[in-house]
């Protein structure tokens, strides 16, 4: 993207024949001069001069919003390129527009990058194969593929994902996790992408909980300026000790509306219907409805979410039936090479009436960091916390795991 950035700007430099007012033709000459040369910093003493002087003149806003992109100040390119964007001048609108975009791609609002791309690849100006490039470019390669290696120790190995609570006393092990996964996007200009992913968890002592899982799906998902959905269907086996332990289905659908630059408001729905096949976890068989309703910020670096989540879980054994509600918080920080994600829910969960009164208090944590060591290769260090305090004492449990690994994928 930043060779498209580089011809736009050099176009810009190479017309050299921009509307002058009287008052600024000295500064704009200035300016255009140093821009032609490449000297970006250079050129904005003499552009912004020639600006305050006219700032009407859309050109002008043009090369400065440029100037600052290139000496990467965001905070003073984007008002310029915003009010050039508006320019009657297809040329003068998609160069802004591209410019926009390629802002919004550093800042991680991908949506909005897709939107200011397809603006650009519709018009008629000669920037429309530029557009559909970078559009082509934001909505991802066709292929990407990854390979997760993570020792783990876990504190409480019975406790199992598809399980809400342990088939028996807790014990801790070592552990060590691999995780392949692949994503293939068949169409081009299509969000519809098809994955597989293959995972195996082998325990140092206790391998009677060796478990290996295969979750193949398709997610087709739009990203606007304004609104993002997303809609998949997944389905996943798994093998616990070596025999069949789960079979599982799951539809999910998200959506997101901005309300600002920042600030937006989204909502999710998931339907899991799954199969238990071990006599120990067959009650668990059943269904699990959860909704959420979240508000939600995007920054530059960051984001945000803050919600309430509800959920339904009904059960073939009707003592593990329950009906969850509470509060969940996500967060992420993206500096540089680092990657910070953070994730926790705490709901009441109130049991039908076959548990006799049974209510619990369940809080699941995770947090995660990944470091970029090169283009292909990342490290992992993380951990999460799944807390359940029931008013049943012996229902009562914790389950904590530590993992330290190594993430080699296609791309960063």
């Amino acid at each position: 993207m930043k060779r498209i950035a580089v011809a736009v700007a050099a176009a810009w430099a190479a017309l050299g024949v921009l509307p002058v007012s009287a008052g600024a033709d000295g500064d704009l000459e200035r300016g255009l001069t140093q821009f032609q040369a490449g000297q970006f910093a250079a050129a904005i003493a003499p552009l912004a001069a020639a600006h305050a002087a006219d700032p009407a003149d859309l050109d002008t806003s043009l090369l400065l919003g440029i100037a600052y992109y290139r000496c990467d100040d965001a905070a003073r390119a984007r008002p310029l390129l915003i009010a050039a964007a508006g320019s009657p001048d297809p040329e003068t609108r998609d160069s802004a527009r591209i410019f926009l975009g390629l802002l919004a791609d550093t800042a991680g609002q991908a949506g909005e990058a897709l939107a200011y791309y397809d603006s650009v690849a519709r018009g008629s100006s000669s920037l429309a194969t530029s557009g559909r490039a970078l559009l082509d470019r934001g909505r991802g390669e066709w292929f990407a593929a990854a390979l997760v290696i993570r020792p783990e120790l876990d504190s409480n190995v019975a406790v199992l994902p598809a399980t809400a609570a342990p088939a028996g006393g807790g014990t801790g092990d070592r552990d060590l996790f691999v995780l392949a996964d692949l994503h293939v996007r068949p169409f081009t200009g299509l969000g519809l992408v098809l994955d597989e992913a293959l995972a195996y968890r082998k325990q140092a002592e206790l391998t009677a909980f060796d478990m290996a899982s295969s979750v193949s799906g398709l997610t087709w998902s739009h990203r606007g300026a304004s609104y993002r959905g997303a809609l998949g269907y997944h389905v996943d086996l798994s093998m616990l000790g070596g025999l069949r332990y789960q079979l599982g289905q799951t539809v999910d659908a998200g959506a997101r509306r901005a309300i600002t630059d920042v600030l937006g408001i989204a909502a999710s729905y998931q339907l899991a219907v799954r199969t238990l096949y071990p006599d120990a976890y067959a009650g668990y068989t059943g269904t699990t409805q959860l909704g959420t309703a979240r508000l939600s910020w995007l920054g530059a670096a960051w984001e945000l979410e803050l919600g309430a989540v509800v959920s339904r879980e009904a059960t073939d054994d009707p003592t593990l039936s329950a009906l969850a509600a509470g509060g969940q918080l996500a967060a992420r920080l993206r500096l540089g090479r680092v990657d910070l994600r953070m994730f926790a829910r705490a709901t009441d969960r109130r049991y039908d009436a076959a548990a006799q009164g049974r209510r619990d208090l369940q809080v699941r944590a995770e947090a995660s960091l990944y470091v970029d060591l090169t283009s292909h290769l990342g490290a992992v260090l993380g951990g999460t916390l799944l807390d359940d305090r029931s008013n049943v004492m012996d229902d009562s449990y914790v389950k904590w795991t530590g993992y330290l690994g190594v993430v080699v994928a296609t791309a960063p």
